[in-house]
């Protein structure tokens, strides 16, 4: 396999701009020109490149989070002054790009109507505004939610961190950049489901978000979600033919660790790479390189971002299939082939043998390794995501989908998507 060429990734800021609705809480969507060179005809969040003028001191000076603060809000993967620059890159990215601006000032709407226009066109900085308009910014006021890496190989490369925020009582979005065409708002669920059915295009770190947020009853529940302290990749076999690599980051949230799973000795299948920042995925292939093997196809035991969010990356990277269980593939971006109960998946030198197992999600399923010593079983054992929000529930379902489990045998070796000491 050649891999591809590198291009460090470039840091930046995106903001989910959350308003109350009659059927739930809206999220707003910018839409993207054709022509962009970037996620061109996309729904997306406004975001954009944390710019080094982000880092001012001037900047710095003026807002209500620290450096030190921010860092720690962002999982402590990012130095105090970078990290204080992301959220300073959020709040301008959604003034430029939404017309929301996350400060205090004593100007008049028209003065900050007419800088906006200014730092739209380029013909000032940010900081010079701030300066003028004697802005306080509320960085306070942004909830860090999740980190996305674009992965290897394509010619333009973020690293974006994603903020959710509530739209102040007094804004009304607008459009004054040339990098929106369109702007609205969505219930995640109305997106989500838009999506499925082509109306709309969602990048992936878009779609996931939504199904992130698709059960948030209010913005006062956001807390759930944020940022914990980064851990490590760690690694073990578990079973013969079954390594599992505990990935830190699931759904790109930091301190939400998901087990993934690598099954086979040489021709592999790994399961639920749900960490899209970087680390774990790399492991994964460090692992397979150690063994001269090749990973032959991606499976998830079902479609919530903690487990499916690395699936897309680096399936794009090896050219594999990505595998879900029935009716999965609604809710991602990509196309995959959807699971049937007791099928036998062709991939792999060690036999997988699909069970269906709805309950935590109509989609859900469960992977019997090899003779039937072990079994994947993904959330069916009660454990969630630590940061997450997950959907109702089939508690029949779910009943019967442990029944189907526990007819294996007594002996058979459990392996959950998440570790034990998850909290």
């Amino acid at each position: 396999m050649n891999e591809p060429a590198s291009v460090e990734p470039a840091p930046a800021a995106t903001v989910v701009l959350l308003r109350p609705g009659p059927d739930g809480l809206e999220a707003l969507l910018t839409a993207r020109p054709a022509t962009m060179a970037f996620a061109g005809g996309m729904h997306v969040f406004p975001g954009g490149r944390v710019d080094p003028a982000d880092a001012s001191p001037s900047l710095a000076a003026r807002s209500v989070v620290g450096a030190v603060e921010a860092a720690v809000l962002l999982g402590g993967d990012l130095a105090p002054a970078d990290a204080l620059a992301t959220h300073i890159a959020a709040i301008r990215e959604l003034w430029e790009e939404g017309g929301i601006l996350l400060a205090e000032s004593l100007a008049g709407s028209g003065e900050i109507t007419d800088a906006r226009a200014a730092l739209v066109d380029g013909s000032t900085d940010f900081a010079e505004l701030a300066e003028a308009l004697d802005l306080s910014l509320r960085t306070d006021l942004l909830a860090p939610l999740s980190r996305w890496v674009t992965p290897l190989g394509y010619p333009r490369r973020f690293d974006a961190r994603f903020f959710a925020a509530a739209l102040p009582v007094a804004g009304a979005v607008s459009i004054a950049s040339g990098e929106v065409s369109e702007i609205g708002w969505h219930t995640p669920r109305g997106a989500l489901e838009a999506m499925g059915e082509g109306r709309i295009g969602l990048w992936l770190p878009t779609s996931a978000t939504l199904q992130q947020l698709e059960h948030l009853a209010s913005i006062e529940e956001l807390p759930r979600l944020a940022p914990g302290a980064m851990g490590e990749v760690v690694d073990d076999e578990p079973v013969p033919s079954v390594t599992r690599v505990v990935m830190p980051a699931g759904g790109g949230v930091a301190g939400q660790p998901v087990c993934a799973y690598l099954v086979g000795e040489r021709r592999l299948v790994l399961v639920d790479p749900g960490d899209p920042t970087g680390p774990g995925l790399e492991r994964c292939l460090e692992i397979v390189a150690g063994r001269a093997g090749t990973i032959e196809a991606i499976a998830l035991t079902h479609v919530d971002p903690d487990h499916h969010a690395g699936a897309e990356a680096l399936a794009e990277r090896l050219g594999v299939p990505v595998l879900t269980g029935p009716g999965g593939g609604r809710w991602l971006p990509y196309a995959v082939r959807e699971l049937s109960d007791g099928e036998s998946l062709g991939e792999g030198d060690v036999a997988v043998r699909v069970l269906a197992t709805p309950g935590p999600r109509p989609d859900h399923v469960a992977f019997v390794v090899g003779d039937g010593g072990a079994i994947l079983t993904g959330d069916l054992g009660g454990r969630r995501g630590a940061r997450s929000l997950p959907g109702p529930t089939d508690e029949e379902a779910w009943a019967m989908s442990r029944a189907r489990v526990d007819a294996l045998g007594p002996g058979v070796v459990r392996l959950p998507g998440h570790p034990a000491d998850d909290d």
